[in-house]
């Protein structure tokens, strides 16, 4: 990524992160969700753009997955950090500490997975072992996913749209960082499926 490239995800990233601490200082579950759907939403047509490209220009399987990877990354980092913001400038509320530290654990796993197949791609090489473990998460995350999709739209606790309980800011932002993690971890399998003999 160039210099550009970076200071504009920045922006990007940090835009919609006041987006979504304003939103939720003014009790706005509407700009919250747009806000987090704008962003989460952004960063999985991201991945997915990138992951096209990068299968059109013929490169080798780690460096594809190293970028789907980090695209994830972005996702669940993002995720975290709009928690720790919306929970310690705005909002109370109990939970929000451990979903946060899930979110950026994941985060940064996922980091650590690219990097692994970053090396391996520089060096010219793919492990199977490495790809096959990738396609099992990658299969664990879009499950996990869909379930925590169906549990939003299932469980009458689970307010988004009105800002009846402290944790319907948190809710807005599960809602869309599934739905991109889900999206990002689909294209990932489909493409995977597609290339396998």
């Amino acid at each position: 990524m160039t210099s550009r490239s970076v200071a504009g995800l920045g922006l990007f990233l940090g835009l919609g992160l006041i987006g979504v601490v304003f939103s939720a200082r003014a009790a706005e579950p509407l700009g919250l969700l747009a806000s987090a759907g704008f962003v989460n939403l952004g960063l999985a047509a991201f991945g997915i753009s990138e992951r096209r490209a990068l299968n059109r220009s013929g490169v080798a399987a780690s460096a594809v997955e190293s970028a789907t990877a980090r695209a994830m990354g972005l996702i669940w980092l993002w995720g975290a950090a709009a928690l720790v913001l919306v929970y310690t400038l705005v909002l109370s509320w109990r939970e929000w500490t451990h979903f946060s530290a899930a979110f950026a654990g994941a985060g940064l796993l996922c980091f650590g997975f690219s990097a692994l197949l970053a090396r391996d791609a520089r060096r010219g090489r793919d492990d199977p072992t490495l790809l096959r473990l990738g396609r099992y998460l990658g299969i664990g995350q879009l499950v996990g996913m869909i379930a925590t999709l169906i549990g939003l739209a299932v469980d009458p606790d689970k307010e988004i749209l009105h800002a009846v309980d402290s944790d319907w800011a948190g809710n807005g932002l599960f809602l869309f960082g599934a739905l991109a993690l889900a999206l990002v971890s689909a294209q990932a399998l489909i493409d995977r499926n597609r290339d396998s003999p």
